[in-house]
């Protein structure tokens, strides 16, 4: 038997390449269970074609190593071909491997890839054709046959540890899974060259003709290697795209959910919004519907809120809300939803209420909790909430009637003196309807000019002479007679008709003056009414300009009334209008002044002449002290600051009398003259003149 000996360097190259190449098989298996289709039966293919040919590149050189007294060859066809069976069982064993894996799996892929490598190296050894036939030593043989399916088996096994273990020392555990199976497939070649016996005087027949040499070595050894490492490059490129690829769906999911949040939430108290309540109601009405329990909603608006944001600005009016939204969440169960619609309303949602009863025990607990004073930035904030409920099914049998017939309550209940609550009746709906006809007819009746002005006297209290007059609007409906200002004006303030509607009462009284004045009628200031939307126009100046250039009348005969609360909205750009009005000589004063929400440091720099004591307040005193001390407050306060007092509603001696004591100067009501039409006018102005010469 002929002595056989190996090229060592060659040796340790083969065994190198065997564990590259296991390492690179570990790496395509990942690659293969993340992916799905095509994408997997690609790398699978792939990586079969990279791991056998490595595995049969480690066995060639180790065959070109082998050094015998006799020339070797290795037959071209025989050497190619026996890189089948290993292709074959890589390829079976990867995409076993990426598959979910038990134990029956592990053993089953080791015993192909063990046997395709046990194949690859015999049918790797008959291509040096040797004459006469080696021999084999049957022990050799079934240790190399026993190494190849159990050393496979036990790295399969041991990457399937790793992959099911924890991530700290995964790598490391790779690398010895790669070192297994590398020695695995080294052994069973060096294993099976062990039992090859060559008899004396054999030739190889492939030695002339076949591949051989060392150069062929090093050459098939560069290419494996780079086909490996470009198959492990490809592999952890395609693993870092993956591993972005999952990054931005995750980035996507929580952009898709924050959107979905942001979509049926408000983002400024984190409560549910108009979508989620509707979504809600859908979801929630036909349950209540089949198994026969009651749902409430109650529509909240808190009245005041604008002054808050107008006075203080909006970061304290959201810091507000912000304590609103807690108060409403503390006055319902965990289980009902409190909901914001935008502004200053909310939505509270209650399922299976006890009672009407209940109800009312919900709408105090609200109105006590939400009208409480909140500290914010300094300055304590307060606003009362106007409460509207409607019940399923009584009240409506969908969400949007539901809806509609709460917020129809809570106007009621703004209507009823603010602050309170009201419950849905049928009778609402159609008053909400009359008024939205009502508007409609005051948009035509603006255009048809059936708008007129009434005037009521100023009187000098000590002297009871005729100072002034105010212009009060009438509307001559064609079918519900003379209408007073309350009956359509707030109708003209929430239809944007309040600049239209001003701008007409304005044009009539600079008419009237100058037709007076054409007559020889002594003429005295005349006050008229200036809506938030007038003063917020940016035109209102210049058309009052106009108005009055035709007439030629003095502008210190108008004056123009703006109430409390409209001069505190937009406050900055308020002043400047009426700064910019009195520059150009009109006359101006705050109406209904002790209703609305005061800041007297604003007071002081308006610049105004006088203050108008709401009616209210005048009637009131004869039966509320407190009423009597906030008028005579008002008139010290007015006097502190240099204005003029006009108290409005007089309508007994009595009250003449305390006013007149209190210091009040001038009063207009009942007692004096009521409001009169146009044609009346003239006659008290001329006999006020006349009275006036003879005294």
């Amino acid at each position: 038997m002929m002595a056989v000996g190996y090229n060592a360097w060659l040796v340790l190259l083969s065994i190198a390449l065997a564990v590259l190449d296991a390492y690179v098989a570990f790496s395509v298996v990942g690659r293969i269970a993340h992916s799905r289709g095509p994408a997997a039966l690609l790398w699978t293919a792939f990586g079969a074609l990279a791991m056998g040919s490595g595995v049969w590149a480690m066995h060639f050189i180790g065959m070109l190593a082998l050094q015998v007294a006799i020339p070797l060859g290795y037959d071209a066809r025989d050497t190619a071909l026996s890189g089948v069976p290993v292709m074959l069982a890589t390829g079976a064993t990867l995409w076993l491997l990426a598959r979910h894996t038990n134990h029956a799996r592990i053993v089953l892929a080791g015993s192909l890839l063990g046997l395709g490598i046990a194949a690859m190296h015999y049918m790797g050894v008959r291509a040096m054709e040797m004459r006469p036939q080696i021999g084999w030593h049957a022990g050799w043989q079934a240790a190399s046959l026993l190494l190849a399916v159990a050393g496979s088996t036990a790295a399969i096994g041991l990457h399937r540890l790793i992959l099911c273990g924890a991530r700290r020392h995964r790598w490391w555990r790779r690398i010895g899974s790669a070192l297994l199976l590398g020695g695995t497939a080294a052994g069973v070649h060096y294993l099976g060259m062990a039992a090859v016996r060559f008899p004396p005087g054999a030739v190889s027949l492939a030695a002339e003709h076949g591949l051989r040499g060392l150069g062929l070595a090093l050459a098939v050894s560069l290419v494996s290697g780079l086909l490996l490492l470009l198959t492990l490059g490809v592999s952890l490129a395609y693993r870092q795209l993956q591993r972005r690829t999952e990054a931005m769906a995750r980035e996507l999911g929580q952009a898709r959910d924050a959107l979905t949040w942001l979509a049926y939430h408000d983002e400024l108290t984190a409560l549910p919004n108009r979508a989620n309540v509707l979504d809600l109601l859908g979801r929630l009405l036909p349950t209540a519907a089949s198994e026969r329990f009651e749902v409430a909603v109650m529509f909240v608006d808190l009245d005041g809120f604008k002054s808050i944001n107008d006075t203080l600005g909006h970061e304290v009016g959201d810091e507000f809300l912000r304590s609103v939204a807690d108060a409403l969440r503390a006055s319902v169960r965990t289980r009902d939803t409190v909901a914001r619609f935008g502004g200053d309303e909310f939505v509270v949602v209650l399922e299976r209420f006890r009672s009407e009863a209940n109800l009312v025990a919900i709408c105090r607990k609200i109105l006590a909790l939400v009208s409480r004073p909140v500290q914010v930035a300094g300055h304590n904030v307060m606003a009362t909430p106007s409460i509207g409920v409607a019940m399923f099914p009584r009240d409506g049998s969908d969400a949007a009637s539901l809806l509609r017939h709460a917020d129809l309550a809570m106007y009621s209940a703004k209507e009823q003196g603010k602050a309170g609550y009201c419950f849905y009746q049928p009778r609402m709906s159609a008053t909400a309807r009359d008024r939205l006809v009502l508007s409609a007819e005051l948009r035509e009746a603006l255009q048809r000019g059936e708008l007129q002005v009434y005037y009521q006297p100023k009187v000098e209290l000590a002297s009871r002479r005729i100072v002034g007059l105010e212009a009060l609007v009438r509307w001559s409906h064609p079918t519900r007679g003379l209408l007073l200002p309350k009956s359509f004006v707030p109708l003209a303030e929430g239809s944007g008709l309040a600049g239209r509607l001003g701008e007409v009462v304005l044009q009539r009284v600079v008419a009237q003056l100058a037709q007076w004045r054409a007559r020889g009628v002594p003429l005295v200031p005349v006050a008229v009414n200036v809506s938030l939307q007038e003063i917020q126009d940016g035109h209102f100046v210049d058309g009052l300009l106009r108005t009055l250039r035709d007439s030629g009348l003095e502008h210190g005969l108008i004056e123009f009334e703006i109430t409390e609360s409209a001069a505190m909205r937009n406050a900055e750009h308020t002043l400047r209008q009426l700064r910019q009005l009195e520059a150009l000589g009109f006359r101006m004063a705050i109406d209904d002044f002790g209703t609305g929400f005061s800041s007297l440091s604003h007071l002081r720099q308006l610049p105004t002449q006088s203050i108008k004591i709401d009616q209210s307040f005048v009637q009131g005193a004869a039966h509320n002290p407190a009423d009597r001390d906030i008028t005579e407050a008002i008139i010290a306060l007015a006097r502190k600051l240099r204005l003029s007092t006009v108290a409005e509603g007089i309508e007994t001696e009595a009250q003449a009398a305390w006013l007149r004591e209190a210091g009040c100067e001038i009063g207009q009501g009942f007692l004096f003259v009521p409001p009169l039409p146009p044609e009346r006018v003239p006659a008290l102005l001329l006999a006020e003149s006349l009275q006036a010469a003879t005294l």
